[in-house]
């Protein structure tokens, strides 16, 4: 099983970079499409996605797999408290990047994990040493100080973000579904929601009368943007450590702060550079802290692999 992983490591970690990339850039593709209201472009991205999923279930063959999850009712609260997290982060990156608010998403995505490290603990008891404690309460300052100090941004863009898609990986702990089931039986419920809004309310799905044939291509399209890097997260998490992908979703908020300089002309200001460096250092060093406490119980496991690795030699 090691060998198989070592083998596999390097193309695991670039299907997981790709995917932060993809997702980091994908900005750009939401401001393609910023004379679409973002509820509609949302309403396209679910239902599109949907399509897109139900495909990949279909030549996966794990159908009786997602109906087996719809039919357990703690299963379906759980992704069903997902979907409404996943709506609410997904709306707000949208509006994000059609409002050219980047550096926020990537903020929101960046704080992220400190929300999931705090619900670990709280929630499940899981362990929490001193380098974490310090890291955190350095994540929390740099974030007060953004609000507090950098002006420029709107500070419940990345608030939004960053407590959606804490909480919302943190519930992936509690499901044994499959990162495609989940996210089709997510979106599926999504979907029920879009139906219900626009047979009782005056929500529509029309991209108003300024769209053309680009724009019909791209919202046809749109699942993919969604889809591609969680099928990319799921190849590439089977073949590399949780350490290992705990750097690597660095990637995606530093992408996303490259976008929002070079394409967007956003301009931070010296507090915020500040901020994002303390956040980022603060978090690295929560991996890092993970990667140590790996380290430390390998000698106490070696002996006992030993033998075991000698016998699948002979």
């Amino acid at each position: 099983m090691g060998s198989v992983r070592g083998r596999g490591a390097p193309a695991g970690l670039a299907a997981i970079a790709v995917a932060n990339v993809i997702l980091g850039s994908s900005s750009l593709f939401w401001r393609a499409l910023a004379h679409v209201p973002p509820e509609t472009l949302l309403g396209y991205r679910i239902l599109v996605s949907l399509v897109t999923l139900c495909a990949a279930l279909a030549l996966l063959g794990r159908f009786r797999a997602a109906a087996r999850t719809a039919a357990t009712p703690r299963l379906v609260l759980v992704h069903l408290t997902a979907a409404v997290l996943v709506c609410i982060n997904w709306l707000t990156f949208i509006w994000g990047s059609i409002h050219g608010r980047v550096i926020e998403t990537g903020l929101g995505y960046l704080i992220a994990p400190a929300v999931t490290v705090v619900l670990g603990t709280l929630v499940m008891g899981e362990p929490l040493g001193r380098l974490r404690r310090v890291a955190l309460g350095l994540c929390l300052l740099g974030v007060v100080l953004l609000i507090v100090r950098s002006t420029e941004l709107d500070w419940w863009v990345y608030v939004t973000i960053g407590l959606t898609w804490g909480v919302y990986t943190f519930l992936k702990k509690l499901t044994t579904a499959d990162p495609v089931t989940g996210l089709t039986l997510e979106t599926a419920l999504l979907a029920l929601g879009i139906g219900i809004a626009v047979l009782t309310t005056g929500y529509s799905l029309d991209p108003g009368p300024s769209a053309g044939h680009t724009d019909f291509v791209l919202l046809a399209v749109c699942g993919l943007v969604s889809v591609t890097p969680l099928w990319l997260i799921a190849f590439g998490a089977k073949k590399v450590s949780l350490t290992a992908t705990g750097f690597i979703q660095y990637v995606l908020p530093t992408t996303q702060l490259v976008v929002a300089l070079v394409w967007y002309h956003q301009r931070p200001s010296a507090n915020t550079l500040i901020c994002f460096a303390v956040v980022w250092l603060s978090l690295v060093s929560i991996v890092i802290e993970s990667a140590l406490r790996v380290r430390r119980a390998r000698p106490q496991s070696g002996p006992v692999a030993a033998p075991v690795e000698k016998g699948v030699r002979l």
